[in-house]
């Protein structure tokens, strides 16, 4: 490969609005065939793995081989998680390279090859680029156009014990079975639905909310939670007088703003004081702790309990959500979660400056 070559970089801008923001994209790439993974890399030395899509590290986190080792990730991985459970969970973390990856989302294939990955993980065409190119092998994890974090991270679990070639007796999957039944139960007698609204971006003022077919919105639907934009198609930047009108009960922010700053009202040009939500003291920072539960993740089937324990805390008090999120954690990733640490996964953002 020629020196030209080695400098190509790879856009991978769609990250932002498909696996960060949890919105749909209006266009979706066509998979790699799934069938094409090979079997058995485990067996033929597979110890090095690069990771471009930064929700996949958790999927790693609770299906991978111990023998093996992440020698190159995106830095949103981090960035989007508590790093207190990341240590827990990896306590190397510190020392993967995120250096092939720049904050504008650009990979340079010269850097990714100095790391020699034996196999690399990304998400859809625009981070394949010239992947394909590479005497790598690259796995894709975009399967499919739902938006269903369900089905979304039962396949990328599949997808990964099929190309390390191992097995689990503790899967995402049955964590989902396991949520959705006792989601089932707690809001079998739930007749009167919370309205709700999902902001994944509450930056320099501009508000960008989550509507049908968007993460938020399946989310929300498991949760028994109505979701007020669900007129609109994904994502999009709304008005405060927009948000008047929806006037929501309860609101969660997966991006930006810390929600205490909403509650106290410090937002500039922008009166939250007016929203039942505002005077419910109902506005939450979603928490991180392998990944952010607001997005895709190893997580996800915490995510509709923590919820409900948010918006039916009659249903499910915060003493019951902890204990199910330590036998969670314990199940799918082998570790016991102290206190201390469960508080931090559950407190709210801090303010700039405090």
């Amino acid at each position: 490969m020629n020196s030209l070559r080695m400098r190509t970089i790879i856009i991978i801008l769609s990250l932002v609005l498909i696996h960060v923001t949890g919105c749909s994209a209006n266009k979706v790439s066509t998979p790699v065939n799934k069938d094409n993974i090979e079997a058995g890399t485990e067996d033929k030395g597979v110890t090095r793995v690069t990771i471009i899509s930064p929700p996949i590290f958790s999927i790693y986190l609770s299906a991978s081989p111990k023998d093996s080792k992440v020698v190159g990730i995106n830095s949103r991985a981090f960035s989007t998680a508590n790093e207190k459970v990341l240590n827990e969970l990896y306590p190397d973390f510190k020392n993967i390279n995120t250096s092939f990856i720049n904050n504008e989302f650009v990979v340079n294939t010269e850097e990714l090859l100095k790391l020699s990955p034996d196999i690399i993980f990304y998400y859809g065409d625009n981070q394949k680029n010239e992947l394909d190119k590479l005497d790598v092998e690259s796995v894709d994890m975009m399967f499919s156009k739902n938006r269903d974090p369900e089905v979304m991270t039962i396949e990328w679990e599949k997808h990964l014990e099929k190309a390390f070639n191992v097995t689990s007796e503790n899967t995402i999957e049955k964590e989902w079975k396991t949520s959705n039944n006792k989601v089932n139960e707690l809001l079998k007698d739930n007749s009167t639905k919370k309205k709700g609204l999902y902001i994944f971006s509450y930056i320099n003022g501009k508000i960008t909310v989550s509507g049908n077919n968007s993460y938020g919105d399946n989310f929300f639907n498991k949760a028994g939670i109505v979701n007020v934009a669900k007129d609109i198609e994904g994502c999009k930047e709304v008005s405060m007088e927009q948000i008047y009108e929806w006037n929501p009960d309860i609101v969660f922010i997966f991006l930006g703003m810390p929600a205490a700053s909403i509650i106290n009202n410090q937002a500039a040009n922008q009166d939250w004081s007016l929203i039942q939500a505002h005077k419910n003291k109902a506005i939450f920072d979603i928490p991180q702790a392998a990944y952010s539960w607001g997005a895709p993740s190893a997580d996800s089937p915490i995510m509709p309990l923590w919820l409900i324990s948010k918006a039916y805390p009659d249903s499910l008090s915060k003493e019951d959500f902890i204990t199910y999120l330590k036998g969670y954690y314990n199940r799918i990733y082998d570790i016991e979660l102290k206190d201390e640490l469960v508080e931090d996964i559950l407190k709210p953002k801090k303010v700039k400056g405090k």
